[in-house]
C-alpha cells in the first residue's frame, strides 16, 4: 500500500496552483473545493515538492491526514538501534539454542567413554556443531553396534547441552557362564579328571577317554515318560590332556620406527565450518602415522561452542631389526609363556617339553604342555 498525504491549500493563486499540478502529471485525487481553497491527496514523496511550489503561487498549504503503512510505523523506525537488538536476540537465540555447546557422556567405564566421545566426533558431533534429529538417531545406533559392552544407549539434547547415557550390558550370572544353547564337544584329547554336570544329558565318567570332537553333554534327553526334553547344558569337565603351543620369530625383520620428528595441523571447528589455525604439512613425511585429539575450547573457565582439533603426524622410517639363533629363540620363548598364560582353558600345568626347528629365515619354537585343561572351552 502506497503512503499517501491528504492536505488542504488556502488562500493565494489556489486554481493557477491546482492547474499547475494538474499540467505536470502529479499524482492527485480525491480533490475537492473548500471555502478558502481547495482539498487532495496525494503521494507521500511527492508532498515536500508540491509544499515548495504552493510558495510560489502564495497559498498556505496543510497536511491534514497521513495514510499508509509507513506512518505508522515511523516512531518504530526511529528506534532502529532496539529493534535491531531484538531481531538480534531473537536470532541469536534460535541459532544458539540449536548448537551443541557441551557435551556429557554418562558411561560406567572409561574406555566406553572415550569410545562413546570419539564415535561421536567421527559423526561430526562436537561442541560448536549444529544438532540434528536424524544424524542423532544413526549415531545411536552405531554406539549399540560399534561400542563393546553396551547394553543401552539414550541421546538427549536440551538448551545447548547432548547428553549421552551408556548402560552397560549386564553379563550372566557365574553358573550361568558356561551354559549354552547346542551341545558341549570336547576340544582336546584327554583322560577325564572332574567331571560335573550342572544341566544336559552325559554319561561320561571319570578316567575316561574322550578325543577332540567327541560329545560330552547333550541338550536333549528322554525323561521318565519318554517325552523329549531340551535344555541349555552347562558343565565343568576337567581332563588331563596334552597340548602343542607354537610361536615363530624371524632372524631378519624389517620394522617401521619413529624417528622423533613431528608435524601438527591445527583445526577450529564451528557451525559445520573449519579454520586452520596452524599446518605443518607442506613437506609431508614419505612414512608417518598420526594421533588425533581434540578439545573444547575455554577463555576463563567458560566454555565456548567451538572444538580444536589437532593431527600430529610422526615421522617413521624402516628399520632392520637383526638378532641371531640365540636371541630369537630367547624372543620365541617369551612369547611362548605369554601365549600359555593367555590360554583360559589352562588349570594347572606338570610339564613342558620344547623342541625348535631353525631355518634360514628365522626359529621355529614348539611347546607340548602336559596338564589339566578345561575341555568345555
Amino acid at each position: 500500500m502506497l503512503s499517501k498525504v491528504r492536505f488542504e491549500v488556502a488562500s493565494g493563486l489556489y486554481c493557477q496552483f491546482l492547474n499547475y499540478l494538474i499540467e505536470n502529471n502529479y499524482y492527485l485525487i480525491s480533490i475537492k473545493h473548500t471555502e478558502f481553497g481547495f482539498s487532495a491527496i496525494c503521494l507521500a514523496e511527492d508532498y515536500i515538492k508540491i509544499a515548495k511550489i504552493a510558495v510560489k503561487y502564495q497559498c498556505k498549504i496543510k497536511a491534514v491526514k497521513k495514510i499508509g503503512i509507513y506512518f505508522k510505523i515511523k516512531n518504530i523506525l526511529k528506534r532502529k538501534g532496539i529493534m535491531f537488538g531484538a531481531c538480534l536476540v531473537l536470532l541469536l537465540t534460535y541459532i544458539f539454542s540449536n548448537i551443541i555447546w557441551r557435551i556429557d557422556v554418562i558411561a560406567p567405564t572409561k574406555n566406553i567413554t572415550e569410545d562413546v566421545y570419539t564415535l561421536l566426533y567421527e559423526n561430526n558431533i562436537y561442541t560448536g556443531a549444529y544438532f540434528n534429529k536424524d544424524k542423532n538417531k544413526d549415531v545411536r545406533m552405531q554406539i549399540f553396534s560399534n561400542v563393546d559392552n553396551v547394553g543401552y544407549v539414550t541421546l538427549n539434547f536440551y538448551k545447548g547441552v547432548l547428553t549421552c547415557k551408556v548402560d552397560q550390558t549386564i553379563n550372566r550370572m557365574p553358573y550361568l557362564e558356561n551354559a549354552t544353547t547346542g551341545n558341549i564337544v570336547s576340544n582336546l584329547d584327554g583322560v577325564i579328571q572332574d567331571l560335573r554336570i550342572y544341566n544336559g544329558f552325559s554319561d561320561l565318567k571319570i578316567g575316561q577317554v574322550v578325543t577332540k570332537g567327541e560329545l560330552l553333554v547333550s541338550s536333549t534327553y528322554l525323561d521318565n515318560s519318554g517325552n523329549l526334553q531340551q535344555v541349555m547344558p552347562r558343565a565343568y569337565i576337567e581332563a588331563y590332556c596334552v597340548k602343542q603351543y607354537e610361536t615363530q620369530v624371524e632372524f631378519n625383520k624389517i620394522v617401521p620406527i619413529r624417528t622423533g620428528k613431528t608435524l601438527n595441523k591445527i583445526t577450529l571447528k564451528c557451525l559445520g565450518k573449519e579454520l586452520v589455525i596452524k599446518d605443518e604439512t607442506k613437506n609431508m613425511f614419505s612414512q608417518y602415522d598420526s594421533e588425533k585429539k581434540f578439545e573444547y575450547i575455554r577463555i576463563m573457565g567458560f566454555k565456548l561452542p567451538i572444538t580444536k582439533e589437532v593431527i600430529t603426524y610422526y615421522e617413521k622410517t624402516d628399520t632392520v631389526i637383526e638378532k641371531n639363533e640365540e636371541q630369537a629363540l630367547a624372543s620365541a620363548k617369551k612369547i611362548m609363556t605369554t601365549v600359555i598364560k593367555a590360554d583360559k582353558s589352562l588349570i594347572s600345568a606338570e610339564k613342558f617339553e620344547y623342541s625348535n626347528e631353525i631355518t634360514e629365515s628365522g626359529v621355529t619354537l614348539y611347546c607340548k604342555v602336559y596338564g589339566n585343561y578345561d575341555i568345555t572351552q
